[in-house]
């Protein structure tokens, strides 16, 4: 229940910059074009490091990501000029990412890890200084069976699917780099406990 508590707030923080973004004038978006930021860049690499709770414990968990903005549906003009067409003022990105963790075998459940490759959908939603995100993705979880299934008898690997939803904030250092901040909750398939919750924090480069 807690969980679910969790989830709805966060949420709600994610979607009020939204609401407040709508309300930003079209000067101020051609504000953000004049200063360089404008969204033009079309990728963005990042680089991060945090905690994951599967079961009863916590990890340090490792990933990275590309981010690749989409057209979406701006014209020609619009994309030189680097603008989005969309009313609400949000940028879309496919996300290609690894991630992984290991067990310290703090429970006395064995050694084993967990690798992640999956590709994320994410939107991003300027205001200020500050970009707030959101997104949903799936992915493979080449993970130890003793992870898996909560048991130190278990042996071998197994590769299971993965599906998440995440949201965080990008705060800019300059217009190339950000620090980021993500809190997400990954569902595996055919886990004892199947929600992995992670947050990290990490840098993120565009070019």
């Amino acid at each position: 229940m807690r969980r679910w508590v969790m989830v709805s707030f966060l949420t709600a923080a994610v979607l009020l910059p939204t609401s407040m973004a709508r309300a930003q004038g079209s000067d101020d978006r051609d504000d953000d074009d004049q200063d360089g930021r404008g969204h033009r860049d079309r990728f963005a690499l990042g680089v991060g490091i945090g905690l994951v709770k599967p079961l009863n414990q916590t990890e340090t968990y490792y990933m990275a990501s590309l981010r690749i903005r989409t057209s979406g549906r701006g014209n020609e003009e619009g994309e030189q000029r680097g603008e989005q067409r969309g009313e609400q003022g949000i940028t879309g990105y496919l996300e290609p990412e690894v991630g992984y963790w290991t067990s310290s075998d703090s429970d006395g459940l064995g050694k084993g890890s967990d690798l992640l490759l999956g590709v994320n959908l994410i939107g991003v939603i300027p205001f200020g200084a500050v970009d707030s995100f959101f997104g949903v993705g799936a992915g493979v979880h080449s993970v130890d069976a003793t992870l898996l299934e909560n048991s130190s008898g278990e042996t071998g690997k197994q590769t299971k699917l993965g599906a998440n939803a995440q949201f965080g904030i990008d705060l800019y250092i300059n217009r190339k780099l950000s620090a980021f901040g993500t809190g997400r909750f990954d569902l595996v398939q055919g886990a004892a406990d199947q929600v992995q919750s992670k947050v990290y924090l990490g840098l993120r480069a565009r070019f």
